[in-house]
């Protein structure tokens, strides 16, 4: 055993002397004796590295002195042969490859990679010049596979060395995105454009790979909404959370107004189907009887436009309203604590008297709104009758409301020229509009605002 450890060691020797030893003539090889080892100890070698033809890129300049030059300039020398990297792809070319700096990033002898890059994939490769674009704690997939995905490595038809035009090269694998933003009734417009709008290619701080926070990103855009936003005494929680305005809206397209993610009133109740814990230990009341198929809605409701009571994004009043509306049980008539039902009812409503057209709440020509709310001192307001979303009566007459501490019961029972009472305010009663058919109604437009 000694004998074979002592022989191996003298062998080693000897070739190490030898490769020391530098020829002063020309010779055929140089990888044997184990001169030049290291350049054909790779998985994968540069053609001809592999059968020994290192002349065709070097050339003797001195025998004596066994030194040699390349036998072309920089990246000359690489393009004798791939004449398939000089440009054909396109007009825009990597900054190596520009300056003929090919061995930046190939091992011009071998490698451990098919392509002879000099690191173990063409990701870490990159990453030695463009670290800086992949910082993020969220990255897009390809960035942790492989960049060639998106970039050509030489030169490429688009800037940044893309494959493709940007949102093209996206929708190459984002294709099922594609077709629904193109089947959409209601897309984003950003969407339909540069998705580099609000996404970053490579890494992001923010889910999504987007360039901000979702609400930041929505008012960069939305500076109206933003402005309201801010402004807002009563804000809307919805809008405030992580996910902010992707609550309610769809990133890319939808099939209703505004981007919502399902139709307006449903998009609502994804919260408000329950009751919800608002700030100071305040309540909001559950709406779910908005669902009900037997009941019937109030205009806005019926429509899906819950936007046109409530400022949907914050306002300066309770319940978000949009406008002024009486929460009393008892209130001395003014038209201005009633804004909020003036933008559709016509004020005639409370206020014609003798009355026909103007309300179907009459006993002959007496209007009974009249009575109802513009007694003085104590008038009623809406609430002391309706409910404000929706009801298993017509016109929304309520089946209770709160007074107090009391569910204070209505009674209402229609009949086909009007309807009784027999509410815990006063006494039965009953109205009947006369054996004149009530003549049509106009439609009454729904003012803006």
């Amino acid at each position: 055993m000694r004998a074979w450890v002592l022989i191996s060691a003298v062998a080693l020797i000897a070739g190490a002397a030898r490769a020391q030893t530098r020829p002063d003539t020309k010779v055929l090889t140089c990888t044997t004796a184990g001169c030049h080892a290291a350049e054909i100890g790779h998985t994968f070698l540069h053609g001809p590295t592999a059968v020994s033809a290192c002349d065709t890129c070097h050339e003797y300049h001195d025998a004596a002195a066994h030194t040699f030059r390349l036998k072309r300039p920089g990246k000359q020398l690489c393009e004798f042969c791939h004449i398939d990297k000089t440009g054909r792809e396109g007009p825009f070319v990597h900054d190596p490859v520009a300056k003929g700096e090919c061995t930046a990033c190939h091992d011009p002898h071998g490698s451990e990679t098919r392509l002879l890059l000099k690191k173990a994939t063409t990701r870490q490769m990159c990453l030695e010049c463009h670290q800086e674009a992949m910082g993020g704690t969220h990255r897009h997939k390809p960035v942790d596979e492989d960049c060639l995905q998106c970039h050509k490595a030489h030169t490429a038809p688009h800037a940044k060395l893309l494959t493709m035009e940007r949102r093209a090269l996206c929708l190459s694998c984002h294709e099922t995105l594609g077709q629904a933003i193109a089947a959409s009734s209601h897309p984003h417009e950003p969407a339909e454009g540069d998705c580099l709008q609000c996404h970053r290619p490579h890494a992001a701080e923010h889910p999504g790979v987007l360039s901000q926070p979702p609400k930041d990103l929505c008012l960069s855009c939305h500076e109206e909404v933003g402005t309201a936003m801010s402004s807002a005494s009563h804000p809307h929680s919805a809008t405030s959370d992580s996910r902010a305005c992707l609550n309610c809206h769809a990133a890319h397209q939808s099939h209703h107004v505004k981007q919502l993610l399902p139709d307006p009133v449903k998009a609502c109740l994804e919260c408000h189907a329950k009751p919800v814990q608002a700030g100071g230990g305040r309540v909001v009341a559950a709406v779910a009887e908005v669902t009900d198929p037997l009941a019937h809605k109030h205009g806005p409701i019926n429509d899906g436009d819950c936007a046109a009571c409530h400022d949907v994004h914050g306002g300066g009043r309770g319940g978000l309203l949009a406008a002024p509306f009486e929460q009393d049980f008892y209130r001395q008539y003014d038209p201005t604590s009633y804004a909020l039902c003036f933008t559709c009812h016509d004020r005639a409503l409370v206020t014609a008297q003798p009355v026909a057209a103007e309300t179907a709440f009459r006993d002959g020509d007496r209007n009974l709104h009249a009575v109802h709310v513009a007694k003085s001192p104590q008038g009623r307001s809406c609430r002391a009758c309706h409910t404000t979303h929706a009801s298993r009566h017509d016109k929304l007459i309520a089946d209770s409301v709160q007074f107090g501490q009391w569910r204070l019961p209505i009674n209402f029972v229609k009949t086909e020229r009007g309807g009784s009472c027999g509410p815990g305010c006063h006494k039965p009663a009953q109205y009947d509009r006369g054996p004149t058919p009530d003549p049509p109604r106009p439609a009454v437009p729904r003012r803006p605002g």
